[in-house]
């Protein structure tokens, strides 16, 4: 990927949970795209934060997954993506579209949907000047590759778990947004943590199922 000014790029990837932004970092760092994939979320240390801050800022090609840590406050320069993953409030979208076209340069901003969230996410954003891009079902090299690895590495298997109960609990409280019954939201996660390269979905402990509201809805583990 190259930017027509000077062939450097620097892409922002905002996901919804801290959760999924680390199980991506780790996953697309296994497919050794000869760029830096960066991670910043809130269970980094404020340490390394700041260190992954400071090479963000460095100059040449590299790209952040990051949570909404980074969505304010934070000068990046010469950022020339910005691509949110997800469901997102009015506020936080603008906010994060702002780490991009800064200080008069140029800068381009994307919104991956699921189709359960298109209508949710054009009612928020109604007054913006969006514009819709129907995606095809390529993939990009080494996906299927690198989540083949995940039931036969503990560590990014255990980070693929996480991930799908992070997002089970994020769309839970997105539940009307998203037109979900509870057993609608338990499927789709489900077929979430597939998507991760999990061949089966992953266990949860009662006390979390309860706190959810989902005691007694098929398909929970």
């Amino acid at each position: 990927m190259k930017t027509s000014a000077g062939g450097n790029f620097k892409i922002i990837v905002f996901f919804p949970t801290a959760r999924a932004c680390g199980f991506m970092a780790e996953l697309f760092n296994k497919m050794e795209l000869g760029v830096p994939i960066l991670e910043m979320h809130s269970r980094k240390s404020q340490s390394a934060r700041t260190k992954t801050s400071e090479q963000f800022r460095s100059p040449g090609s590299k790209i952040l997954f990051s949570s909404d840590v980074s969505a304010r406050g934070m000068d990046y320069p010469d950022v020339t993506h910005v691509l949110q993953v997800g469901m997102t409030e009015r506020e936080q979208y603008i906010h994060r579209l702002g780490r991009t076209a800064r200080a008069g340069k140029d800068g381009q901003g994307f919104l991956l949907l699921a189709p359960f969230e298109e209508h949710a996410m054009q009612r928020e954003l109604r007054e913006m000047p969006l514009q819709r891009i129907d995606l095809g079902l390529g993939r990009l090299a080494g996906v299927d590759e690198a989540l083949g690895m995940v039931e036969r590495s503990p560590a990014l298997r255990n980070s693929a778990e996480k991930a799908y109960q992070a997002w089970l609990g994020f769309y839970n409280s997105n539940t009307k947004k998203c037109g979900f019954t509870k057993e609608q939201l338990v499927a789709t996660a489900a077929a979430y943590a597939r998507s991760l390269g999990l061949s089966e979905t992953p266990a949860l402990m009662k006390k979390t199922i309860g706190k959810m509201g989902l005691k007694g809805v098929t398909g929970l583990r």
